[in-house]
């Protein structure tokens, strides 16, 4: 399926950039640019996205967000992916790291082993969450509207807000 939305994408990509807009009709055209985003929507949906239904069924879990983990090596992408809180770990689950499988853990760590969490600026001009553990070490997770998660996050926990 990715493969063919890529192919999709391309081939449009190709119609908007060398046909000339005044060889077909108006709306025609500026529908092409619409149908991409949609195209690319889609691609991202089958690509990144991992649902609260897809993780509950393998790990059940007391609050959920998707987030995008910061790696280590400022080279490498994003970790796209659903970050779930047990009882007592926090896991990040990704979608199809390995071939035959649905979802992957790629991430977990214990709750015991964070000493806060914090939100703040996590890579370039995105907010989230900082995980600081109690050896000094840092986690960060890129999250849209990381305060409101922050707040469930912690009401989760059951800690108090610093």
């Amino acid at each position: 399926m990715k493969t063919l939305l890529k192919v999709l994408l391309l081939a449009l990509f190709a119609v908007v950039v060398f046909i000339p807009n005044n060889k077909i009709a108006s709306w025609a055209y500026w529908s092409l640019f619409l149908l991409m985003f949609f195209i690319l929507f889609l691609y991202y949906r089958f690509t990144y996205y991992v649902s609260e239904k897809t993780v509950g069924v393998i790990d059940p879990f007391k609050f959920s967000v998707f987030c995008a983990k910061v790696p280590p090596m400022t080279s490498e992408d994003l970790i796209r992916g659903r970050l779930v809180v047990s009882d007592t770990h926090f896991k990040l689950y990704q979608k199809g790291v390995k071939g035959n499988e649905a979802i992957s853990l790629v991430w977990q760590r214990e709750i015991a082993e964070i000493a806060t969490i914090e939100t703040g600026r996590v890579v370039g001009l995105r907010n989230g969450l900082i995980f600081t553990l109690k050896d000094g070490k840092k986690d960060l997770f890129a999250i849209s509207s990381s305060s409101k998660v922050y707040e469930n996050l912690i009401a989760t926990l059951g800690w108090t807000a610093v």
